[in-house]
């Protein structure tokens, strides 16, 4: 098979959707050299006369496909980008008469191979929108416009901010989860004026409009959130086997799966957190661990907000929780001790993975070995210190 034809190739599997990863790296790599640019354009001229059919997309709908396209070619020169933008053209016609072309909107981002493994970076699966009738809609952090409109709702985005706009009735009112598997935070401003904003690996589901007595969300992973307060329609999450209940406050919840239990840490105002018919109340600068309530690091507690990750004698186990979620990775112990050992200090955690392990290296305690997406954690050895 000559290159011209594997590129075709590779260029019909990609537009209609069937490309596997490794193939879709090797067609994006493909389509920016200048060999095959006369090639590309022969190709996506000939898609668009294929089809013959006239589309409906709006402006945000086509900006979202764009968005899409160029967050794999964000680096490319202006020329390599109008081609792209042709090929946005072409998929539009796709996504708006058949469901095999709307892949477009629902790919996960490829992932990048570092040739060193410790040069692994912090996760970025993106961030989704899944309604109530089970679409997914994969979000651009550069997206501004409408999303879509659901039972009278408007759903619109600006950057990384999703809100929701309009008054469904009582009989419209659907469920919404936004999930976010990027690499930085991700808001939401509910129907109420409410804010909430997601850490990675973390989702919220909400409704697009609240018309009960009382508005419930539920939580997984972390969130931090701004309440708009309304005495007579109590704000409550829902978060692992606790309900925390909003006051007129503004606080943060760590309700990840794997962590050993909620943690909600209030900034101002008031919550009250509830569990297996017991309940505690918190004051700023406290916060409730199995409704064990203490005084709270807000610095700890809220790093994340920054791209920070702030500890303070904390285990090296509780740390390695948090590095596993932010890079995708597994931790193995080869020593079980070294999971006692704790640190003090903060780490980026949109540095690369090397970094971030060096920072603990440099104790002088531990040591660490990256094969793929596995961490494997050492004791060092006495001979090793200075």
């Amino acid at each position: 098979m000559t290159e011209q034809t594997e590129f075709s190739r590779l260029f019909s599997k990609y537009i209609d959707g069937t490309a596997t990863a490794a193939e879709t790296r090797s067609f994006l790599s493909m389509a920016n050299q200048a060999a095959y640019q006369q090639e590309l354009e022969t190709l996506v001229d000939a898609e668009i006369t294929s089809q013959k059919l006239q589309h409906n997309l709006d402006a945000a709908e086509k900006q979202a496909i764009l968005d899409h396209i160029f967050s794999n070619t964000e680096q490319q020169p202006a020329k390599t980008r109008r081609l792209w933008q042709r090929i946005a053209i072409a998929a539009s016609i796709l996504i708006a008469c058949s469901t095999g072309g709307y892949f477009l909107l629902h790919q996960t981002p490829v992932q990048q191979v570092a040739s060193n493994t410790e040069e692994l970076a912090p996760v970025q699966h993106g961030v989704t929108l899944t309604l109530a009738n089970g679409q997914k809609i994969v979000l651009s952090q550069r997206h501004t416009g409408r999303i879509a409109t659901v039972n009278g709702t408007r759903i619109n985005q600006q950057d990384s901010l999703l809100s929701y706009q309009g008054k469904a009735v009582a009989e419209d009112v659907k469920m919404n989860t936004l999930t976010n598997n990027g690499n930085s935070k991700f808001s939401v401003k509910l129907a109420d004026g409410t804010e909430a904003i997601l850490d990675v690996s973390s989702s919220l589901t909400y409704p697009n409009n609240f018309t009960g007595k009382d508005r419930l969300v539920v939580l997984s992973g972390q969130g931090y959130f701004k309440v708009k307060h309304d005495a007579t329609h109590p704000f409550i999450i829902k978060a692992g086997n606790e309900v925390i209940e909003d006051i007129g406050t503004e606080f943060n919840v760590n309700a990840y799966g794997n962590e050993a239990m909620v943690k909600t840490t209030l900034i101002a105002g008031a919550v009250k957190v509830s569990a297996n018919d017991k309940s505690v109340f918190l004051k700023p600068g406290e916060q409730a661990a199995d409704l064990i309530v203490k005084p709270a690091n807000i610095e700890e507690a809220t790093a994340w907000l920054q791209g920070q990750l702030v500890f303070h004698h904390e285990t090296l186990e509780n740390i390695l929780r948090t590095i596993s979620r932010v890079y995708g990775v597994t931790i193995v112990w080869q020593d079980p001790e070294t999971k006692t050992y704790t640190f003090g200090g903060s780490v980026n955690r949109k540095d690369q993975l090397a970094s971030v392990l060096n920072y603990f290296r440099k104790a002088g305690k531990v040591d660490f070995k990256v094969e793929g997406k596995t961490v494997k954690v050492f004791k060092r050895k006495k001979t090793e210190s200075k």
